[in-house]
């Protein structure tokens, strides 16, 4: 019995003209931050008889694979044959178009891949395609709607009298605190625009105790004002 899980979990075997061919089985598993748990993935791929050696995981967006830095090992290793499980959609992409170029280089490299979840695979020819696309569409259709619910939910806070977004939980201004100048800041400010003092912006800002970003954009923005 061990033998035979042995087996099951480190290759598949093929046997054609006479010829013994091996070919590998791995596993992908992707949280988009740390502060997420691959347990319930890594669980799946290995009662799918993935060796927990073969799984490659990443910490990364599921919007593109420019920094997937283990997905891409993953490629690296793959020869023609070999299969990789995926427990879901979604943890190999949540966007349309790299979807389709990443199944693309998958389907030249003679690489199958598995969708545990949705239950197809990169091997039933044409209808794959189509329903992965289908898959693709809503996955990326829910983190669009996310993000409206997330700006929804912003343009429902409270605002103050200049406009800014109050907290429900903390009756808080949301974001950066009003920028206040004591009276010796305020007297120094007024010396500079008068010009009883002679000195750099780049002085000035120091001397006020503030970078030069916010002395240009809103100290002196608003008393040339």
């Amino acid at each position: 019995m061990a033998s035979l899980k042995v087996f099951l979990f480190i290759k598949c075997v093929y046997i054609r003209k006479g010829v013994l061919k091996t070919f590998m089985i791995y596993g992908y598993a992707r949280v988009s931050s740390k502060e997420q748990t691959l347990e319930r993935q890594l669980k799946i791929l290995k009662e799918k008889g993935v060796d927990i050696a073969n799984i490659f995981t990443e910490f990364a967006s599921g919007k593109t694979f420019k920094d997937r830095i283990e997905y891409q090992r993953l490629l690296e290793k793959c020869k023609v044959g070999d299969t990789i499980y995926f427990t879901s959609l979604d943890r190999f992409s949540r966007n349309i178009t790299e979807t389709s170029k990443q199944l693309e280089i998958l389907e030249n490299r003679g690489i199958k891949a598995v969708f545990i979840a949705e239950g197809i695979s990169t091997e039933m020819l044409g209808v794959s395609k189509l329903i992965i696309s289908i898959f693709s569409w809503v996955a990326d259709q829910e983190r669009q709607t996310l993000l409206e619910r997330q700006k929804q939910g912003y343009k429902a806070l409270k605002k103050d009298d200049k406009g800014r977004m109050i907290s429900n939980r903390t009756g808080k201004v949301i974001g950066r605190r009003e920028l206040i100048l004591d009276s010796r800041q305020l007297k120094l400010l007024e010396d500079y625009k008068s010009g009883k003092i002679n000195i750099t912006k780049t002085e000035l800002a120091k001397l006020l105790g503030i970078s030069r970003s916010v002395l240009y954009k809103k100290i002196l923005n608003e008393v040339s004002q």
